[in-house]
């Protein structure tokens, strides 16, 4: 797929202006033996592999040695020939009052077969762990996960030790109604201060942890330090959107893609928003290029660009929303999950920063139906376990569909995958009752359907004439070539197929950043050197657009005159390089 590159802007201003308010319901008995607990911040965590088939494992010890996990089927020993799986060992906290040194262990577990319940052990200071259970699910005919928002153990009325017992509630209330729920995802703020191991200590506890996996994102209060990334194991990670809390991620489960962003990039990295930028899309591509026929494709980051009041005009998520949205857009995503805004909200479905609404559906409704949607829903999810926002902005509500910010109320929320529909339910903590129910039903060719929408949207726009859009005429008569025999044997592949040979040529009109020959986003000195290699005859392999981009006065094939220009504008001697 070709990568894309889109001039994003935006003044940033690190404020906030929210009205925090303290919980004070939902308010979980003390925990007994809670300065035990907030000493242990050492306990082994699961996360998804990069499929079903796998199983990630993170744990700190005290000394460094080769981490191993042994995992057999429920009626097998252990014995020193029992399965076993390596991984690496790295330095990570160091107790500046005890001295102690941790490292943080990393292991995957590879092979695991479906609808199997397994025992698993691991070695730590040269000792085995207890032993603990995992049960593998089955997604062929369905599946279930539970998605939680902030958790950010030690900021709510009782700090950590409350937080702590309110994070187990909804963790407890949770698998109660999905007790076979394939992982968890939390949002990000796993805790508050991000440097705080007592907080993690908190935030690892909960006995559900060790035998369901949880997907963890960087939010704002976990991303300046590394001790996110010492504790869990996501699967696929790259350095795309990278802070020191680690970058993008991705997964698969079933039918469905996750795409997990870390949206601090745009405030806390030194590249420019458009490198970034140019970093998501590189991560998305290089997750569809792994399961490019997955039915359900989801994107969760922290940052909560479509939530509510109290956060949507916040500078740093203005920025967010402008440099994400259009790259979603561009993806067919069918689901963005956020946290952030530690209230409930979600959004219509949202298009080029617009609304998108169907006839003869509300969406304000507490239970909403919709068929082969077009654009993308974003949920905001709130707390579980500990503040709240309250909400005391008027306006921009225009891209809220339905909320709920009642004081103090922590939720969860139970998202339900089928071949054919994709339904997130939402849950207060304090009655245990749902109180938000949204269903996406999708037909095997809505991809086509709506790629095919999209480009005859852009030629009635009126904005393309000549070559372009004689190309991107011709590409939609070769799509509705393959609709009409897709229609006749419904197959889903080629369905697909077609829609990104289609999405290939929209691509192909949207701006080019002129003078980035290597497509990262920026204009540097880099890009100088790109092009002189290619006209001095090495094989640098510019693919067409890269060429498009290099010829900043030239028609046509790139030649020195470019390579001028782009050192004059870097020079500053000439303004821009837009032709």
């Amino acid at each position: 797929m070709t990568t894309l590159k889109r001039i994003i802007s935006g003044a940033l201003a690190l404020t906030f202006s929210a009205t925090i308010l303290i919980s004070s319901v939902s308010s979980a008995a003390a925990l007994e033996n809670w300065e035990t607990i907030r000493k242990d911040f050492s306990k082994v965590m699961l996360a998804p592999g990069a499929d079903e088939s796998q199983l990630n494992f993170a744990w700190y010890s005290t000394s460094q040695t080769e981490p191993v996990v042994q995992i057999v089927k429920a009626d097998a020993a252990f014995d020193e020939a029992a399965p076993a799986f390596t991984g690496t060992s790295t330095t990570a906290y160091r107790n500046a009052e005890t001295g102690t040194q941790y490292y943080s262990n990393k292991v995957t577990a590879k092979g695991l077969e479906p609808d199997t319940t397994y025992r698993y052990r691991y070695k730590t200071d040269g000792d085995w762990s207890e032993i603990y259970t995992y049960k593998t699910q089955n997604s062929e005919n369905g599946f279930g996960f539970i998605a939680v928002g902030d958790p950010q153990i030690g900021v709510g009325t009782g700090g950590s030790e409350q937080d702590t017992a309110r994070w187990q509630n909804t963790l407890s209330l949770a698998t109660n109604r999905m007790p076979n729920a394939g992982f968890i995802m939390s949002m990000g703020d796993q805790v508050d201060g991000n440097k705080e191991e007592d907080q993690y200590a908190g935030f690892l506890y909960p006995g559900i942890l060790r035998g369901m996996a949880i997907s963890t994102l960087a939010g704002n209060h976990d991303c300046d330090v590394p001790n996110l990334i010492w504790h869990f194991n996501n699967p696929n990670r790259t350095q795309y959107g990278e802070t020191n809390a680690g970058g993008d991620y991705y997964f698969s489960y079933g039918d469905m893609l996750v795409i997990s962003l870390n949206s601090n990039a745009v405030l806390k990295s030194t590249k420019s928003a458009n490198a970034i930028a140019v970093e998501h899309r590189k991560c998305i591509e290089e997750a569809i290029a792994t399961n490019p026929y997955a039915k359900w494709r989801v994107i969760d980051f922290h940052q909560d660009i479509y939530g509510y009041p109290d956060h949507y005009s916040d500078p740093e998520v203005k920025r967010c929303r402008e440099q994400l949205y259009p790259i979603i857009d561009d993806y067919d995503i069918d689901v963005v999950l956020t946290g952030h805004g530690h209230n409930f909200t979600r959004s219509y479905q949202m298009e080029n920063d617009s609304p998108v609404k169907a006839d003869g559906v509300d969406y304000n409704a507490a239970n909403v139906t919709v068929q082969n949607p077009a654009g993308t829903v974003y949920f905001e999810l709130s707390t579980s376990a500990s503040k709240n926002y309250e909400n005391n902005k008027a306006g921009f509500n225009d891209h809220i569909a339905k909320s709920f910010a009642e004081n103090n109320i922590q939720s969860y929320s139970l998202v339900k995958v089928t071949d054919a529909s994709f339904t997130v339910e939402t849950y207060r903590t304090d009655t245990d009752e749902m109180y938000d129910s949204y269903t996406i039903e999708k037909t095997d060719r809505a991809k086509l359907d709506s790629s095919i929408a999209k480009a005859e949207g852009m030629i009635a726009g009126g904005a393309y004439s000549g070559e372009k859009l004689e190309a991107l005429s011709a590409a939609i008569e070769q799509a509705k070539t393959e609709q009409a025999a897709i229609a006749e044997n419904g197959e889903l592949h080629k369905a697909y197929d077609a829609a990104a040979a289609l999405d290939e040529r929209i691509f192909d009109m949207k701006p080019v950043l002129y003078g980035d020959v290597n497509g990262d986003g920026d204009v540097r000195i880099n890009d100088v050197i790109l092009l002189q290699k290619h006209l001095a005859g090495y094989e640098v392999n510019l693919s067409r657009r890269q060429l498009e981009a290099a010829a900043v006065v030239s028609d046509g094939e790139p030649t020195v005159n470019d390579v001028t220009q782009i050192q004059k504008y870097l020079a500053e001697i000439v303004p821009s390089l837009t032709r």
